[in-house]
C-alpha cells in the first residue's frame, strides 16, 4: 500500500527525522499504520518510523529503526525489505526487517515518498508527491531522480512544451511544480500500473522508464490500481469512486453509493474484490463487476447501488489503508492499528 496521499493527510502528521532510533512504543499495534506487505513473513510500517514484523500474523515485534519520520509504504524481495516515507526517506533491511539502515534521506525537498516497488533485489523505484520518482539499479546503494512529463494531461504537456521553447530553466521549474502526486505503483507480469492525483492512471511496459497515461472521465485522485483478472483492471480513489477497464477498452464507472475515500484494493478470490477506505468502510463487489448508469457526479440521494455491491463499516470507523492475505488471515492496517478483517 502502497499509500493514499490525501487519506494520510487526514490520519497522520509528518515528523522530522533525527539520528535517534524510532521510539519503541508500548501501544505500537494500535498506532497509525499505513502499509503492510507479506511473503513468508510480514512487515508493517507507519507513523513515527514504526516498523513491525511477524512470522505468523499473531505475534508482532517492533524493530529499532533509524528515523522518526512517518513511513508510508514497504516492499519485500526475498530477505530484503525497503520502506519509504516522509522527509524523502528510504530505509533498507537485508534480513527480513530486523535491522535497518538509511539509504536515502532528503528533507530539504519537502516531499514524501508514498510508494516503493522492487522488480528484483537490485532494481527498484520509489515514488511520491509532486511526481517524485527515484530509481536504483544497485539495491539502493544509490538512487537517481527521474521526471516523467507524460504523466501530465495533454493540456499540461502542451503548455510545458510551449514554455520550453522559450526558457528551459522556467520549463524545469514548472515541471517540478505541476507533476501530479504518485500514490501507488503495482506490477502485474511485465506491466507496471500507476495511480495518482488529478485523474492520473497510467501504465508502463518498460519498468517505468516511459509511461502511457490512460484517458479517464474523472479529475479526482486515485489511490490504487491493479488487475483483478486477465481482462479487467480496477482503480479506486476519492469519495468512494471505483472505475474498471475491461479488455483494454474505456474506463467505466462502478457505482458504490458510498462517499468515503477508498485507499486500496484486495482481490478476495475469483468471485469478489474488496476496496478499503476511510471511516472504516469496506466495499465488496462480486465479479463480474457491474455496469452503472451513475457517474462520479451523481448526487448520493439519486444513487442506485448495484446488487453486486455491499458496504460494511468497522465498529471503530478507523480508516483502513491496506490489507494482505497471510497465513489464512486477512491482516489490515489502519488509523487505529492492526486489523484482522473478516471479508470472506
Amino acid at each position: 500500500m502502497k499509500k493514499a496521499f490525501l487519506a494520510m493527510a487526514i490520519v497522520c502528521l509528518s515528523f522530522s527525522t533525527a539520528a535517534e532510533q524510532a521510539y519503541l512504543a508500548p501501544l505500537v499495534k494500535q498506532s497509525v499504520l499505513l502499509d503492510v506487505v507479506a511473503s513468508e513473513y510480514l512487515v508493517i510500517v507507519g507513523e513515527r518510523g514504526h516498523i513491525l514484523t511477524s512470522n505468523d500474523g499473531e505475534e508482532f515485534t517492533q524493530q529499532s529503526v533509524p528515523t522518526h519520520s512517518t513511513l508510508t509504504a514497504v516492499d519485500i524481495v526475498g530477505n530484503n525489505v525497503w520502506a519509504v516515507g516522509h522527509d524523502a526517506i528510504i530505509l533498507h533491511s537485508p534480513d527480513k526487517g530486523i535491522n535497518w539502515q538509511k539509504q536515502y534521506y532528503n528533507p530539504d525537498i519537502e516531499r514524501p515518498f508514498l510508494d516503493v516497488l522492487f522488480f528484483d533485489e537490485k532494481h527498484g523505484i520509489a515514488v511520491g508527491a509532486y511526481g517524485l520518482f527515484y530509481r536504483t539499479m544497485n539495491g539502493g546503494e544509490s538512487w537517481e531522480s527521474e521526471r516523467h512529463p507524460t504523466l501530465l494531461s495533454a493540456d499540461d504537456q502542451a503548455y510545458l512544451e510551449q514554455i520550453r521553447e522559450e526558457d528551459e530553466d522556467f520549463y524545469q521549474q514548472e515541471l517540478n511544480s505541476i507533476l501530479p502526486h504518485i500514490n501507488r505503483v503495482t506490477l502485474d507480469g511485465d506491466v507496471l500500473y500507476m495511480a495518482g492525483e488529478a485523474g492520473l492512471l497510467a501504465y508502463s511496459n518498460d519498468k517505468g522508464k516511459t509511461w502511457q497515461r490512460y484517458e479517464v472521465d474523472y479529475t479526482g485522485s486515485f489511490f490504487d490500481i491493479r488487475p483483478i483478472s486477465d481482462d479487467t483492471v480496477v482503480a479506486v480513489g476519492l469519495r468512494g469512486n471505483i472505475f474498471k477497464m475491461e479488455n483494454q477498452g474505456e474506463w467505466e464507472y462502478v457505482s458504490t453509493c458510498s462517499t468515503s475515500t477508498l485507499n486500496s484494493l484486495l482481490p478476495l478470490s475469483n468471485d469478489a474484490i474488496t476496496a478499503m477506505g476511510n471511516n472504516g468502510i469496506l466495499v465488496t463487489i462480486d465479479r463480474p463487476l457491474p455496469d452503472s448508469s451513475d457517474t462520479p457526479y451523481t448526487p448520493i440521494y439519486q444513487c442506485e447501488r448495484p446488487k453486486e455491491v455491499s458496504v460494511q463499516q468497522l465498529d471503530d470507523k478507523a480508516a483502513v489503508l491496506n490489507a494482505v492475505r497471510f497465513n489464512n488471515k486477512i491482516i489490515g492496517v489502519s488509523a487505529n492499528g492492526i486489523k484482522k478483517l473478516n471479508l470472506d
